[in-house]
């Protein structure tokens, strides 16, 4: 387990200028919060389409046995999102690695907490990467290619679907 520790400039709450974040491996004592988090998520998401709230693979996170990294991010004590990497290719053409799920809580987004938990992340694992968006969410369509760009990505290729936008692309 690694923790990254950093000193950004936000304005979560009034008067707060600076946040320490905190982005780690989740371990198994975390699992509750992330299921908590992943619930709020695929609530939101549901906006866009149909969810499966169930979310069958999320125990597989914790299995020594899979290739996957439940990455939890937090403000101090406060869980503020989270991330789910496996190596799933959305586009069928292999990849290294995928963002599975990626979550900032409302109060913490517009705030670059979002771009810089997605940079450790990613910069985590170097390789080949891929991530889905749905195509009718905006705020994803906005967000991820700022953060790709932010994580120094190159090969940047961008295949879109009739109802999904796959982001494929490298992380040295």
């Amino acid at each position: 387990m690694w923790t990254i520790r950093s000193k950004i400039e936000i304005g979560i709450t009034e008067g707060c200028s600076a946040m320490d974040l905190c982005v780690k491996l989740a371990p198994t004592e975390d699992k509750q919060n992330l299921r908590d988090l992943l619930t709020r998520y695929l609530l939101e998401l549901s906006r866009y389409g149909d969810v499966d709230t169930a979310y069958p693979y999320f125990g597989s996170y914790w299995d020594n046995n899979e290739p996957r990294w439940p990455y939890l991010a937090r403000h101090g004590s406060e869980n503020v999102g989270f991330a789910l990497v496996n190596t799933w290719s959305p586009s069928s053409k292999g990849t290294d690695f995928a963002m599975a799920e990626f979550y900032i809580a409302p109060h913490a987004r517009k705030s670059g907490v979002g771009c810089e938990v997605a940079k450790r992340v990613l910069t985590q694992h170097p390789g080949i990467w891929e991530l889905s968006i749905t195509s009718l969410n905006d705020p994803a369509k906005r967000f991820w290619p700022k953060a790709i760009k932010a994580s120094q990505a190159t090969g940047i290729e961008q295949i879109e679907t009739e109802d999904e936008i796959i982001y494929r692309f490298a992380i040295r």
